[in-house]
């Protein structure tokens, strides 16, 4: 599909979930919350969610220490880039910007650079899955749940066990990659020698810079790191929703901002510009579902939460973009440059 009709998919799915959010409020309701929350808790929540990109980029510095050390300037820099770009425009675009940027700017491969951003996702979901087993095992679910809150239970615990069970496999053959590279090299000539050869030198190119991107997994002290950093990373993310929750008075227990990250996480899959829309519609399945929030309360705070998430972070991205001199053309043929070339042999 072409960027012009991915753009407008993103859009059309965007005007549906938003008239599902919007379908049964009161806006009167909802501009009367708006107005009475508490914007010193929404300012701190967003200065939560600025310093959650931080910690990022500081991860991503030991993602990228097996390829080159890199101070946290760059990382941060093209960190906030390629989530503005995922602000912008549908889809995860901004994962493969960020990586042209970086590799761009140090020298170093595209291809092993993006590989450090899948394994990125992998430490992601795998503290989402985190999140979501502790709720399961330690708190109680919501009471006098009906039939629709019932079955984002279910739907939770199912999609939570696939998830692990391709978390699991993943890990365990990035490890096997690195501690058998012989091994995995001699697997990927095999699984390449049936197609053309010309074909099979660019793809085994790109399969051994992708495979050296997962280094970092295979030295446990930075294995350590990275999962430590991890951590603070969705612990302010947590914290940020959490403090939302204070600034709109919500009358739900503190552990309901567990199943509440797990469900936005899911909903901004669907590619949608800024996750506009599926953003909302989730939050509101988070908290008027499952707790009983009033669906006009729930919205307002869907509103908020959503400019919270995406907003300063944006405005940040598009900041550094103009003070680097990039243009909108020139952050779409990033998506198209990336990582199927090789500099770095």
């Amino acid at each position: 599909m072409s960027r012009r009709g991915q753009v407008l998919v993103g859009l059309i799915l965007a005007a549906i979930l938003l008239y599902l959010f919007f379908r049964q409020a009161d806006l009167s309701a909802v501009g009367t919350h708006l107005r009475h929350a508490n914007y010193g808790l929404v300012a701190l929540a967003s200065v939560l969610a600025l310093l959650s990109m931080v910690q990022r980029a500081w991860r991503w510095h030991y993602l990228m220490a097996p390829l080159k050390r890199i101070s946290l300037g760059p990382l941060l820099s093209c960190t906030f880039m390629g989530w503005a770009v995922t602000g912008v425009l549908p889809g995860r675009l901004g994962e493969v910007a960020r990586a042209v940027l970086l590799g761009r700017r140090e020298n170093v491969s595209k291809t092993a650079t993006f590989a450090t951003v899948v394994l990125e996702r992998n430490f992601d979901l795998l503290n989402v899955l985190l999140m979501l087993a502790i709720y399961l095992a330690f708190f109680p679910l919501p009471t006098r749940l009906d039939s629709d809150g019932q079955a984002v239970i279910a739907a939770m615990r199912l999609t939570g066990l696939l998830a692990m069970v391709g978390v699991v496999l993943g890990v365990l053959m990035a490890i096997g990659a690195q501690r058998w590279p012989r091994r995995a090299e001699s697997m990927l000539r095999r699984f390449l020698s049936v197609f053309p050869e010309r074909f099979a030198d660019k793809f085994g190119r790109f399969g051994r810079n992708f495979l050296d991107g997962f280094a970092g997994i295979g030295q446990p002290r930075l294995l350590i790191a990275i999962f430590l950093n991890s951590l603070a990373v969705w612990g302010l993310i947590l914290l940020s929703y959490y403090v939302l929750f204070r600034a709109f008075s919500l009358d739900v227990p503190f552990y309901a901002v567990f199943p509440l990250v797990v469900i936005l996480v899911v909903g901004v899959l669907v590619p949608t510009p800024a996750a506009v829309g599926s953003f909302h519609k989730a939050a509101q399945i988070g908290l008027a579902t499952l707790w009983g929030v009033p669906n006009d309360l729930a919205i307002s705070y869907a509103i908020i939460s959503h400019a919270v998430a995406f907003l300063p972070v944006t405005l940040v991205g598009i900041a550094l973009w103009s003070r680097a001199g990039i243009s909108m053309a020139s952050i779409q043929s990033l998506n198209g440059d990336a990582p199927a070339e090789e500099a770095t042999p």
